[in-house]
């Protein structure tokens, strides 16, 4: 275990010297070098150099045991996050040696991966708390270069070429057409989010409890998909309600439901590492999930009990509902996209690191016995370089009579924003809550933007350093679908409905 990190001393001096730089910077700025060459091959020893030590790390956890219950598990899901990580290092690395003009889809692109794989050392480390273990030193070494591996790409000069935020995309062919697309879905697969499976969609695969499809299970239909598909594998899940506890690995899966109360999938999971605990995870590229429901039922008083967690990158979620109590909705890491989704749950219940926009949302904080007060949102970015945050844009915001704050700080660089939404009046007049004390509260960036409804009002908000009323359109286009999840450029291949920029009134 000594050897593992040993390399590290020389090339964190180096590193750190330009991320220190790129930090002092603040955010959204780039450091001016006279050599981008310089900076880029930087960038790239630190990445293999990264990929190489969590491989290693990779193989050390999957011969490590433990007497000890918690330790075990945090070892089983480091060995399983480092599998995310090492694809998300290696699609940073051929992207970081191909590219010969470092256009911003490129380098949005890196900052995702990157920014997912700090996340991923990060889930890591928590997993062992209060546990002492060399591992988990190894581990933040791997992190410390990720990191500043970070700071390096998002210094990068970028061509000075736009999304194109106006640039929407439409639904279907109908000029008058007032749903719009992100970019990156694609003209067949808008058409397959607005097609009914009765009528002009064509399933790769049927599921079905009664029998008359091909499959009476998700997860036998999601095994016998292509492990590798460059296409759209739909599969078309029909009414029922699906107890099972299931895992969609593969890339550009698309689940197609009868309805976001009508299909769905059922459980109960609580207690243990968070990355156990869902009812359905969505982790390979590209998910898509249209009218489907995910629930766990483990109650109120169970404590984090994931009805869907999404690691995803590019992953939409059109007409569905997430429902739980605490941490219904684990939006882990990458970029994600939620159109005319019902969320609902207690405590944290939307969660996590990924960079994900709420768009025409009902988020519901439902009532419980024994709690005074419910969070809607932590989120967890834990390196100011990294690109992800919650944007909740345009959304209906309402409260089962019980006290509720938008959100509190799960990690240091917490980042959320509430725009163009309707808050109703339980939406407590301070807004945001503290996590523990003063933590966070000068590095957090939260804020809110022409917002309305009787929990609107921002005359008694906090005071926090990193609380912010937005007053400009070009701050709040920031958080838009076009700028905040690059969302121009993958969602159209989706089929997902969507705004790129605010709402116009």
């Amino acid at each position: 275990m000594k050897k593992i990190g040993q390399c590290f001393g020389a090339l964190f001096f180096l590193l750190a010297v330009f991320a220190s730089a790129a930090e002092h910077k603040g955010e959204g700025e780039g450091v001016r070098v006279r050599s981008g060459t310089s900076l880029k091959d930087m960038a790239i020893t630190s990445v293999k150099l990264s990929l190489e030590e969590v491989k290693k790390l990779s193989i050390v956890a999957s011969l490590l045991s433990s007497d000890n219950e918690s330790k075990r598990a945090a070892i089983q899901d480091c060995e399983m996050l480092f599998k995310y990580t090492v694809r998300q290092l290696n699609e940073s690395l051929n992207l970081l040696t191909t590219s010969v003009e470092w256009k911003k889809e490129q380098a949005e692109d890196v900052q995702t991966w990157l920014s997912a794989s700090l996340t991923d050392q990060v889930t890591c480390i928590e997993g062992f708390k209060d546990l002492k273990d060399n591992y988990v030193e190894s581990v933040r070494n791997v992190s410390k270069v990720v990191s500043n591996s970070l700071a390096i790409v998002n210094s990068f000069p970028v061509a000075n070429i736009s999304h194109g935020q106006n640039n929407r995309r439409l639904l279907s062919e109908a000029e008058d057409s007032e749903l719009y697309f992100p970019s990156w879905m694609s003209p067949t697969d808008r058409r397959l989010l607005q097609s009914s499976p009765e009528g002009g969609m064509t399933a790769n695969a049927v599921v079905a409890k009664d029998g008359t499809g091909n499959y009476k299970s998700i997860s036998e239909a999601v095994k016998a998909a292509p492990s590798k598909s460059t296409s759209r594998y739909i599969i078309h899940v029909k009414a029922g309600v699906y107890a099972e506890s299931v895992e969609v690995s593969k890339d550009n899966i698309m689940l197609v439901g009868d309805g976001k109360y009508a299909t769905v999938v059922t459980g109960s999971k609580h207690g243990g590492s968070l990355q156990s605990l869902a009812t359905f995870a969505a982790t390979g590229k590209g998910f898509v999930a249209r009218d489907m429901g995910f629930e766990n039922t483990a109650g109120a008083d169970a404590g984090p009990a994931i009805a869907l967690r999404v690691s995803s990158d590019q992953s939409a979620f059109y007409r569905c509902s997430v429902k739980g109590y605490q941490d219904s909705l684990y939006a882990y890491s990458q970029r994600q996209f939620y159109r005319e989704c019902d969320i609902s749950g207690t405590v944290d219940f939307i969660f996590g690191d990924a960079s994900a926009v709420f768009q025409s949302c009902n988020i519901l904080s439902r009532k419980r016995g024994g709690g005074n007060s419910n969070f809607i949102t932590a989120q967890g970015r834990s390196d100011p370089n990294q690109n992800t945050g919650f944007s909740i844009q345009d959304c209906q915001v309402s409260a089962e009579s019980i006290r509720t704050f938008l959100g509190r700080p799960w990690r240091e660089y917490s980042r959320t924003v509430f725009m163009q939404s309707s808050l109703d009046g339980n939406i407590d007049p301070a807004g945001w809550s503290e996590w523990s004390g003063s933590f966070a509260l000068k590095t957090l960036y939260f804020a809110e933007y022409m917002n309305s409804g009787a929990g609107a009002g921002t005359a008694k908000r906090v005071q926090w350093p990193g609380y912010h009323i937005i007053s400009t359109e070009a701050e709040a286009s920031k958080f838009t679908v076009a700028e905040f999840i690059s969302g121009n450029v993958w969602l159209p291949s989706t089929g997902v409905a969507f705004q790129s920029g605010l709402v116009v009134p």
